[in-house]
């Protein structure tokens, strides 16, 4: 839920200035303002360099965790072994490069080859061309060719005087192979003697991190005691902050204690008003997926717990499999088993998995779907199921009706000629494939034009409910809201396929049509009459929403086309184990269905996110906001 803020001005005297800073800290209620810039300081060097050891042991292997009193001391040795440590590492990278290069000319010395500089009076030299090369100075007797690596070709040459060759570039060699190759060797074991070094730290990384919460709280107390004003010849310092109207009494008692006098004052058009949201339980789910996109603006409605139901609906839409719902929901189990301990945001994500996996096993409930696997309609799952009760309805109607639909069924299905019953037109609604397999076409057929149908319904009630949560600030949302009704209605009539409300409840084809064609020719003109009424001339723009709303209702159709494409990999997963060894079979099932669970998380995250985010904020959402952010104790979880 979102509160309204208060703005407050703090009088008090400077003794009592650091007293009233950290009751204010340990209460949590105050989003100070700065009123000093310049007094504002960055984070000192201490947290800065615990940060960095931290990063640091989170990459080891954790060990049983101890404490100790010199977190500057573990600190300065953390980073001063990583230091030593990337200095080998980057000493071992050069060498390796080195003895790429010059390992193809052998084992050999360098005092040698000065001694048959200085008493032979011969200069050896060293060379590389690219591959090939060696063809062309095949004839030069004072070069020999040693080899091609690399995309080059090696030569050594024997000269009385130091010599240069075209299209040969002479190399430099410092060292010989079997230097470099010991240096490495002393490097690597370096190396592993630092990382061995830092691994003893390890054991301090829970210790750092409390010290990380100290140093942090310190420094939030100073920075918020610096952003004050002094008065009086530095007698009296004067704050002020933004406070939520469900704290007040809060702040009452830390003034009086504290001897401050507090004094509420008008806000600026200038100020920009921090949004304090305050969530509990799965509420609070959602205020963490709030953040993900942006932050309500002080006057927004607080969107948590909408965008939380709707995501975990759209998810499960798009998973579309209760198996894989029930895979998921093993692994929290088994992670609510190994972390009984969890708090704060880790908690709060493992409930958030816990939700979705439930969800996603109620869907396929509702669906009978579960990995792909193809129910019959005489199995009491598919009994159980909403679409499948849909089904039956959508049968009846069109066996009763005999229209375009059924006769193109029985076109397609002679022996479903006669059938009345709806339950045994489903049944017997199959073709045999090659195999002799039954194939329910009539079933699948209904089953996936219901979840076409399902997928806009809740897209138009997803964006309904947008637009009435803001309809007192834009009286036009309500002939949107109108607008969308009606072509819910109309659409399926001019498209010559019944809607739910026809064939499932008994509401007249063409007189719904004609309601949905009647309510969107009201509700359009409405719309842009209380738009002229609002902003004048320039309200007849608003006519150009009609795109938009039509536009963002269609984007629903993701929903159904994602959940298709997830369930069309499943049974062909499925399709392609029955024709291959056991053994094969089951390592294709669990590979391939892991894939498919993986691309419908995927899936699932983006675009259930994104239709709260896009389409849902675009008509019930400011944002822009300033996160409230108040002087309090941060506290390890």
């Amino acid at each position: 839920m979102r509160y309204d803020v208060k703005k407050f001005v703090f009088l008090g005297l400077q003794e009592d200035k650091n007293a009233f800073f950290q009751e204010a800290q340990s209460v949590g209620i105050i989003h100070f303002i700065n009123l000093d810039p310049t007094q504002l300081k960055e984070p000192p060097e201490v947290l800065q360099d615990i940060l960095k050891a931290i990063k640091i042991l989170r990459s080891l292997p954790p060990i049983e965790q101890e404490e100790n009193f010199e977190a500057a001391e573990i600190t300065k040795s953390i980073l001063s072994h990583k230091h030593d440590l990337e200095k080998l590492e980057e000493e071992a990278r050069v060498l390796k490069l080195e003895i790429a290069r010059v390992e193809i000319f052998g084992a050999f010395s360098l005092k040698d080859v000065e001694y048959i500089r200085k008493e032979g009076h011969r200069y050896i030299q060293f060379f590389s061309a690219k591959q090939g090369f060696s063809e062309k100075v095949a004839k030069e007797p004072s070069l020999i060719f040693i080899g091609s690596e690399h995309g080059l070709d090696y030569f050594v040459s024997f000269n009385n005087e130091p010599k240069s060759y075209e299209g040969m570039i002479e190399m430099r060699i410092e060292r010989p192979i079997n230097e470099l190759k010991k240096r490495l060797s002393e490097v690597e074991k370096d190396i592993k003697s630092e990382e061995d070094r830092l691994k003893e730290y390890a054991k301090y990384n829970q210790f750092l991190h409390l010290e990380v919460i100290k140093q942090s709280n310190i420094f939030n107390l100073e920075n918020a005691e610096n952003a004050t004003k002094s008065e009086l010849d530095n007698k009296v310092f004067v704050a002020s902050g933004w406070v939520p109207v469900n704290k007040l009494d809060l702040l009452s008692a830390i003034a009086k204690d504290r001897a401050v006098q507090m004094e509420e004052v008008a806000i600026e058009e200038s100020d920009q008003v921090p949004t304090f949201l305050e969530n509990h339980g799965i509420a609070r789910l959602g205020e963490d997926l709030i953040g993900i996109y942006d932050t309500p603006s002080s006057t927004d409605k607080d969107p948590s717990l909408w965008v939380l139901l709707f995501f975990a609906l759209f998810f499960a839409f798009i998973v579309g499999d209760g198996g894989y719902g029930a895979v998921f929901f093993g692994i929290t189990l088994y992670l609510r088993y190994k972390y009984p301990s969890l708090k704060g945001l880790k908690k709060r994500l493992l409930n958030l998995v816990t939700i979705l996996s439930v969800a996603c096993m109620l869907w396929g409930i509702i669906i009978s779907s579960f990995f792909g696997i193809g129910i019959e309609p005489q199995n009491p799952i598919r009994r159980a199921s909403l679409i499948n009760w849909l089904a039956e309805k959508k049968a009846e109607y069109h066996i009763k009706v005999k229209d375009k639909s059924y006769r193109e069924t029985i076109e397609k299905i002679p022996h479903l000629k006669g059938v009345s019953d709806p339950k045994e037109f489903l049944a017997r609604g199959y073709i045999l494939t090659k195999t002799g397999k039954q194939n329910y076409e009539v079933l699948s057929g209904y089953s996936d034009a219901i979840l076409l149908e399902l997928a806009l319904l809740i897209g138009v009630l997803h964006l309904s409910f947008g637009l009435l949560r803001y309809a007192k600030r834009n009286w036009s949302a309500l002939g949107w809201v109108v607008f969308l009704i009606g072509g819910y209605l109309y659409f399926p009539y001019y498209l010559g396929v019944p809607n739910i409300l026809t064939y499932a409840f008994g509401v007249d084809f063409e007189q719904s049509a004609q309601a949905g064609l009647s309510l969107m020719a009201m509700g359009v003109p409405f719309a842009v009459i209380v738009a002229i009424f609002r902003t004048g001339i320039l309200g007849l723009a608003e006519i150009m929403s009609v795109i938009q709303v039509f536009a963002d209702a269609l984007s629903y159709l993701r929903l159904y086309a994602l959940g298709l494409a997830g369930s069309i990999v499943s049974s062909t997963i499925n399709q392609m184990a029955e024709a291959m060894p056991f053994v094969i079979a089951i390592l294709l099932i669990i590979v391939a269905h892991l894939v498919n669970m993986v691309l419908g998380i995927v899936g699932g995250l983006i675009h259930g996110l994104r239709l709260n985010f896009l389409e849902w904020y675009h008509y019930s959402f400011e944002g822009g906001g300033k996160p409230f952010k108040a002087l309090k104790l941060i506290k390890s979880e």
